[in-house]
């Protein structure tokens, strides 16, 4: 099978089953046999369809007399051929005749080829700018009731657009080269340089150096809030414990930093990818592999940095396939409670406590927040945000900071993030 459209249905299904998106492109044999063109061709098709999705399921139903089967692998050929007629710039006949080909496999060509036909009579009728239909109701709602209708639409249309890639680079580099011209991008803040590229990060300038790290630019804020609160300590006096680290970012800040590091993480497999971008940095850090709610620990830090597990809803136009697959929300509310309980006991007094999630949705953030402040009396909300907030909203009656993906929405727009620093009182 060489087709890239049917790769990509077949991806998409993938998906939809409720794999996850990256393993659903990495073993797939044959788009690995494509070249490099035809694979990100295959990637921004199922992207598009992901992105899209509500808005594509709307138009099939009114186009379709009869439902499919849910899991149908027609259903993933029409959407596959929809995001390219509605929202890409493809060919109408190619989108067409290609679908129909592909659908001849399961006898329903006839069926595609009446569906995609009318569609295109109708063409210049479909709105396509109601995007606030591929936020799914679980989001939704929760978006509405925090944050308000014209806060979500306005995400909604942020996050059907393509990403940029954030390039954090070292500090003891950045000054030495003419960034914004190398990797022709535009620097957002500090040491990080927003692109727009599509192809193998790999193949940039000094990634073989290990000058520079992909790391979102909210991600990048825990650890900028740590060094501005240690601004007048000596750095490699204070012991920091980086919870829920791979794939590295915030571990790498620490290092370049000078603090005094320790780096957990529960996955095998996150592991190895953490420690391969160490080796191409050339940093170093003490790793344990083990679940950070049970793992033995005697030590005690000065602050510990927890990037808890959560619903990644902020992410959603990196990883749109949350749109589709619902995360069990109350599993992650209970971890980040327990990662909370558990670093309490492991913080020295007088030291900092840094949660974040890459969340929109308040249950894993301020309400997380609010309900540990109510169950340990020792620790206070510690507003630290200066540095940042003008990338963000910083609460004012509990000081917290967080961000929502149509924010800097002028530069690109920025990954939902939430922050909270807690102060364990003598």
């Amino acid at each position: 099978m060489t087709n890239s459209r049917e790769i990509a249905s077949l991806i998409l299904s993938n998906v939809y089953q409720g794999k996850k998106l990256d393993w659903a492109l990495n073993t797939n044999k044959n788009l690995a046999k494509l070249d490099s063109r035809d694979r990100s061709f295959v990637s921004l098709l199922v992207l598009t369809a992901l992105r899209r999705q509500g808005q594509i399921d709307e138009i099939i139903s009114n186009f379709i007399k009869r439902p499919l089967k849910k899991h149908s692998q027609v259903n993933y050929i029409l959407k596959i051929a929809l995001a390219q007629i509605l929202f890409m710039d493809t060919p109408d006949y190619s989108s067409v005749n290609t679908a129909v080909e592909i659908s001849k496999k399961y006898n329903l060509e006839k069926l595609v080829n009446g569906v995609l036909r009318n569609i295109l009579r109708e063409k210049n009728k479909i709105n396509i700018d109601s995007t606030e239909l591929n936020i799914p109701n679980w989001l939704k709602k929760n978006t509405i009731n925090k944050l308000g209708k014209e806060k979500l639409s306005m995400i909604s249309k942020q996050i059907v657009k393509e990403p940029s890639i954030d390039i954090k680079i070292k500090k003891e580099i950045f000054l030495k080269f003419k960034w914004e011209e190398i990797l022709k991008g535009r620097n957002i803040f500090q040491e990080t340089i927003r692109i727009d590229y599509k192809s193998d990060i790999s193949k940039l300038p000094f990634y073989s150096e290990g000058h520079w790290w992909i790391q979102g630019l909210s991600a990048t804020f825990p650890v900028i809030l740590i060094n501005h609160i240690y601004k007048n300590h000596k750095k490699d006096e204070i012991s920091i414990l980086d919870v829920g680290a791979s794939p590295g970012g915030k571990s790498f800040q620490l290092i370049e930093s000078g603090f005094k590091l320790q780096s957990i993480e529960i996955s095998n497999v996150r592991v190895k990818k953490l420690l391969k971008n160490l080796n191409r940095l050339k940093y170093e850090t003490k790793i344990i592999n083990d679940d950070f709610i049970t793992h033995e620990m005697d030590e005690k830090f000065d602050c510990i940095l927890i990037d808890a597990p959560c619903s990644a809803s902020g992410l959603i136009q990196k990883k749109p396939e949350m749109l589709v697959i619902k995360k069990n929300i109350n599993d992650l509310k209970l971890k980040q409670k327990l990662m909370l309980e558990k670093a309490s006991k492991l913080l020295k007094d007088g030291g900092y406590l840094i949660y974040c999630v890459c969340s929109i949705i308040s249950s894993e953030g301020d309400e997380q927040i609010k309900t540990f402040l109510k169950n340990f009396k020792n620790f206070s909300l510690f507003n630290c945000f200066s540095p940042i907030e003008s990338f963000g909203i910083v609460n004012n009656e509990l000081p917290y900071f967080f961000t929502t993906p149509d924010l800097s929405s002028e530069q690109g727009g920025i990954d939902g993030f939430f922050i909270a620093c807690l102060k364990k009182n003598y």
